[in-house]
């Protein structure tokens, strides 16, 4: 199969379901606005009537929310911050759940949207998704383990040099290394959930390794397409960052049409979601050999009239 092919596909089916991309968006932003009130609440009264509130307004400085922190540990803002780690494991765990209903509906393209399908994959998928995450800690966690031994293994070897360039050169290797490392395990956990509902099959850690070893077996077409998503995700996300940098958010159209700028980018983002789950679904339905079905027996048809044994034609004797 052709990886463009595959992507191509994956936007009929990311296309076909709006509906679903609006849901997220929602769910994002009630998960966004419960931890932006309360902070909002502390930290607003503190600059109000403040010129350095007007400077914060045009470029915010990270430095002041820390020292902030630091200052003010036993006050409301600590109680600010609780909601704000409660609405982001809110936000993991609801994304989860609501992967189960999407992924559904992406890979079975031919049943049609409705309330009921949707939440009915949510519920019937969470938990699978959910040790699937759990087990996917492991693969990312393998990743850090062979970036820690490079990084050792570098400075082991040049750390003590006169000559920098080597010990550059490597952190050059290491972060590309890593790039590679962490888009193939992103690209298999993609898979196994498309793997995980379309065999509406619960063995989570078989499909975690299962998709791995899939995945690297058939990289001719998961990497190209892997390239191309990653490609539309930089230029995408350059394009919000270089538009959100020249805007002045000091009046208040600026600012509305800040909060519209950052609403569409996180459209964008679960948009692209929906097509890495799209794609996998494509390569999915490609090149996963099916189950072949039994060959149905033909009964032999004799031509020969029965023949009765003597007792048999007597019970049928009038």
């Amino acid at each position: 199969m052709n990886p463009f092919h595959a992507i191509q596909g994956a936007m009929r089916r990311a296309l076909s379901r709006k509906r679903m991309i609006g849901l997220y968006w929602l769910f994002h932003t009630l998960c966004a606005a419960l931890a932006a009130v309360p902070l909002m609440g502390f930290i607003v009264p503190h600059l109000a009537r403040s010129r350095y509130g007007e400077e914060l307004l045009r470029q915010f400085d990270f430095m002041w929310i820390t020292e902030l922190l630091g200052i003010t540990r036993d006050s409301p803002l600590t109680v600010s911050g609780a909601a704000a780690a409660a609405a982001a494991c809110l936000a993991m765990l609801g994304s989860l759940f609501l992967a189960g209903g999407a992924v559904k509906l992406i890979v079975f393209e031919a049943v049609p949207y409705s309330p009921s399908e949707f939440w009915e994959g949510c519920g019937r998928c969470f938990w699978r998704l959910l040790r699937l995450m759990l087990y996917s800690l492991l693969f990312f966690g393998a990743v850090l383990l062979v970036d820690g031994l490079l990084n050792k293994g570098a400075r082991k070897l040049w750390g003590e040099g006169m000559v920098e360039e080597p010990l550059v050169l490597a952190l050059w290797f290491r972060q590309t290394l890593m790039v590679l490392l962490l888009g193939f395990v992103v690209t298999a956990m993609d898979f196994s959930k498309v793997r995980l509902v379309a065999d509406d099959s619960r063995r989570s850690l078989r499909a975690a390794f299962g998709s791995v070893r899939f995945v690297w077996a058939h990289m001719r077409f998961f990497f190209p397409a892997w390239l191309v998503l990653g490609a539309i995700w930089l230029l995408g996300t350059w394009l919000y960052v270089q538009v959100s940098k020249r805007i002045d958010a000091v009046t208040m159209p600026s600012i509305l049409f800040l909060i519209v700028l950052q609403q569409v980018y996180v459209v964008f983002r679960i948009a692209l979601r929906m097509l890495s789950w799209g794609t996998a679904a494509e390569f999915e339905q490609a090149l996963r050999p099916k189950p072949e079905e039994p060959a149905p027996v033909m009964a032999a048809v004799s031509t020969e009239p029965p023949s009765f044994e003597a007792s048999e034609a007597e019970d049928f004797s009038i």
